[in-house]
Order: C-alpha cells, then structure tokens, then sequence
C-alpha cells in the first residue's frame, strides 16, 4: 500500500536525523549508516512503485517537469556568454534593429526643423581633439575637423586613461546602478568617488548626482524654500536658473559681476530687514554665482564676493561647473584662483563632472551637515536612477590624473594665453568679450546690427568648411535666461590642442570673418 511505505520510508529518515542531530559529539554507528543505506533503494522503489499504482497522474506530472528541467539545463547555450557576443540570428538581429528605427526620436532635426538651410551639425564620432561631422543636408558625407567646440577643456573625454577605468567597471558591475542612491542603487564606486573629490577640494564630504545639470538646480532648491532670500547673479546658466526657480524663494538679482550693484541689493535687503525688526538669522539668504560663467566667459570675483557676503552674514552657492580643472594652479576652480577655501568662503559648491571630468553626473562638496542634508532634499539624488558605476571610475581616474599630473592643467592654461594673444594681434572684425583667463573664449561683432546673427552663424559655418568647429551662440539660449545674450561666437580651448593648431584656428576665424562680411555690405564695423 501507498502509506505505509510512505510511513516506513519517513520514518526511517526521521530516526536517522534525530540519532545525527543528538549524537553530533559523537562518531555515529557505522553499521546503523550503512544499514540505513542499503535498505534506502529498496524502500524507495516500494514507494515509486505504489505511486504510480494509486496516483499516476501525479507521477506523470512530476516527470515531465522533471524531464523538463534536464532538457532546459542541457540545450541551453554558453556561446553568447563564452564568446561574449549576441546570439542572435542574423534575422532576429534586423527584426529588432528596424523595430527600434521606426520607433525611436530623430538623432538631428530636418531640414524644416533647421530653418531650411539644412546645415545643422551632427557629430559622428570625437577623437582626441578631433570631430567627425556631417550636416542635416548630407549626413552620409562625413569630414574630420579641430574641435573648438565642446568643454573638454583637459581632453578628458576620450583619453585611454579613462576607457580602461570605464571598461574594468563595466566588466565588473555591468552597465545600470538600478536605482536611486538612497534605496539600492549606491555601488561602493559612488561612495570611493564622492572620497575622491572631497579629498581633492579638502572638504568634509561630497554628493554625487547622475546628471550634471540635475546637481546645481537640486542643490539650490535643497536649501533654499519658499520665504528664503536669494541674491543671484543675471548671468547664470539654465540649469542654475532652474534651481533658483524650483526653490520658490524670494530672488532679488544683480547685474552680471556688477559688485557695486550686489552691494546695493544686499544693503536694501538689510535696511528692510532693520524696517520691519527682523534678526540676521530670521531668513536663510544665499548669494548664487557661478565660478565661471559658462554663456559669457567670465569669471565671478569671488574676492569681492566673499567680502560682500561676511558683511552682510549671506551664505555663497558656488556653481563650478567650468572653473574646475581650468582655473587655479592645481586645477581645483575658481576658489582656488582667488586663494579661498571651500566651506569657510563658499559654503555649497556644485561641480559637473561632464566638462573638464571627461564623465558624466555631478557633486556638491561642503561640510557633513551640506552632504547629509542632500540626502534626503536633493530631488535628483532621491528621486533618480544613481550613475551607473562606470561614470563613477572615470571621474575617479580623471581626479587621480589631475592631482599627481599637474601638466595638463599648465597646458591648458598656457594654451588659453596663446589663444587669446594671437586673436588681440589678428582679429579686425570681432572683439573678445570673455575673461582673458577663462578657456571659454566669446567674440562679438564690434557693431551691434540687424543682420548680427546671419554674420555670425555664416562665420561659423564658414570656419567649419574650412576645417575648424566653433558654435554661435546668443539667442537659443535667450528663453531660458535672465538677461538676451546677443549673438556671439564660441571657441573653447583645450589642453590637446597644439600651437599649431590654435594660430591655424585664429588665422581661419579672422579670414572667414571677412569672407562673410563681403556678403553684408550694408554692415561696417
């Protein structure tokens, strides 16, 4: 019968487990075990067997799952994972290509998009501080030209150094983080990156975020709130102005470097203040710059600044963006230009890691009590998916090269004072409006014009026929800033770029200049 060999065949297991459990001190009986042993097979066949007697539905079922299980654990295939490569067919492999072709967003805009003239720039391909490119008219023909385009200030972007860190980090941890930093998605690479940097600067801590942009504008809006003071500067970028913003705080501006202006804004506030009975400490007040101002070139100074703000007991919100690994001897920003210390000087400090770095995310650097707030205020540190591990080593690479390889940080600055020597000596139709210590060099015409921004977009298109990429810039950005930038060339200078390459580049600014210049007469500077 069915149970009582089901009864005899527990039994029997029952009683060798309770003679291993109370005599684990002790050797067990030899004879017993191997009685127990020889006698298992015999008392398992009788249980098969009355199974299938009484239940063969259920034998049956259990087989095929078994059957089943060997199957799936013998055909399956290593290949892909041996080989490290998809397994696809070749038809799969189409099917799925031309499912996400016909589903996916445009890489560059059309011709109708672009104005009509089609010569929107798409870039295939950056190589050291080369670009390949091709326009929305012929994406298929392809040139290589210099790139003075992008803020790849220490040519971080496709170095070796940092295609290795990335690579190990892939292989390791694989692609995706998973989740925000504060549930499951911090990797013991964040924490080793955010040491890193505060290391790097000497500050008590640091915070990482996954985008850049994402850090200056959930920063801001961690400390300031609604009926909070904000003194900010009109030249801030977007996503600094999105912080200022989102924080709903009362924003009181200045203009652009204009310290005779903060100090009327801060002095109004303060007699106000004595007006209505208020103390010093009854609002939390900031002052919001930027280290170097990424639309304009120039730098905050951050002397005056810092003077301005102890006298009139404000907190400073520094955005470093750009000044890090461009200003200073060593590198470390803007604060360091100016001789003043993080924490004590600048109390919140916001870096990207997307422009000097060569990575992508961001961190804000300050005491514990900055950090740890964040970690539960920061919006982007709570609310979005962490970096994926391998921006992490990059930056953490990029750092390390940084501080024992103080020569790129030289190059770059040398290179910075070439470029804006030959330019005083060659230019004759533009003018240089930008920090003749900032890599981000910005010329204007020295006439301002209706036809302002056809010349400039013509100059720069001309530049790029001619092998150099430069970007016009001025009113794309308009709608999202305080003040109208007018319209204007950008060049941005790198450590890559040779001597060579900079007199090549101003002598093809100043000729392609003059070549479209011809075409307005109407325009004279």
């Amino acid at each position: 019968m069915l149970f009582p060999a089901v009864h005899e065949l527990g039994f029997k297991a029952g009683q060798t487990c309770y003679k291993l459990w109370h005599n684990a001190y002790t050797l067990p009986d030899v004879g017993e075990a191997l009685e127990f042993v020889k006698g298992f097979p015999a008392m398992y066949s009788i249980w098969w067997w009355n199974l299938v007697e009484n239940d063969p539905l259920h034998v049956a079922v259990e087989t095929i799952l078994l059957l089943s299980i060997i199957y799936i654990m013998a055909s399956r295939s290593t290949q892909g994972y041996k080989n490290g490569k998809d397994n696809l067919s070749t038809k799969e492999t189409e099917e799925l290509l031309g499912d996400w072709k016909r589903t996916r967003a445009p890489l560059a805009p059309s011709v109708e998009e672009d104005g009509g003239d089609g010569e929107c720039l798409i870039v295939h391909e950056q190589h050291g501080k080369m670009l390949t490119v091709s326009t929305v008219n012929n994406p298929g023909t392809k040139t290589k030209v210099m790139n003075f385009c992008n803020f790849d200030f220490l040519g971080f972007q496709t170095s070796s150094l940092l295609k290795k860190a990335s690579t190990e980090a892939l292989v390791k941890y694989g692609c995706g983080s998973c989740g925000p930093r504060g549930f499951y998605g911090t990797i013991d690479k964040h924490l080793e990156l955010e040491d890193t940097i505060s290391k790097f600067v000497k500050t008590d801590g640091a915070i990482m975020y996954s985008d850049g942009a994402s850090t200056c504008s959930s920063t801001v809006a961690a400390f300031a709130k609604r009926g909070d003071v904000l003194v900010v500067d009109e030249g801030i970028y977007e996503p600094l102005m999105t912080g200022v913003y989102l924080s709903r705080a009362n924003v009181h501006w200045f203009k652009h470097n204009d310290m005779e202006d903060l100090e009327r804004v801060l002095d109004g506030l303060h007699k106000t203040d004595l007006k209505l009975g208020r103390k010093p400490n009854a609002l939390r007040r900031f002052i919001v710059v930027e280290g170097l101002y990424k639309n304009l070139g120039t730098i905050a100074p951050l002397d005056k600044i810092v003077d301005l703000k102890n006298k009139y007991n404000y907190r400073l919100i520094l955005d470093e963006s750009f000044s890090f690994g461009t200003l200073g001897e060593t590198g470390r920003g803007a604060l360091e230009h100016f001789n003043k210390r993080h924490m004590y000087d600048a109390e919140i400090v916001t870096i990207a890691l997307e422009n000097s770095i060569g990575s992508v995310g961001g961190v804000t650097v300050g005491n514990e009590e900055v950090v740890d707030h964040q970690r539960l205020s920061g919006a982007g540190y709570c609310f979005s998916a962490s970096a994926p591990p391998f921006t992490a080593s990059a930056a953490i690479a990029a750092i390390q090269h940084m501080e024992s390889n103080v020569d790129c940080i030289e190059k770059l600055q040398s290179n910075m004072k070439l470029m804006y020597g030959c330019l005083e000596k060659t230019l004759t139709k533009l003018v240089v409006t930008s920090d003749e210590r900032s890599p981000i060099v910005v010329l204007q015409l020295t006439k301002e014009s209706e036809y302002e921004a056809d010349i400039i977009k013509g100059i720069m298109q001309e530049c790029l026929s001619r092998g150099i990429a430069i970007v016009s810039t001025g009113q794309d950005a308009c709608g999202h800033l305080r003040t109208e930038l007018a319209p204007a060339l950008r060049i941005t200078v790198s450590a890559l770029h040779t001597e060579a390459d900079i007199t090549t580049a101003v002598d093809v600014l100043e000729e392609s200049s003059k070549a479209i210049m011809k075409k307005f007469p109407h325009y004279s500077p």
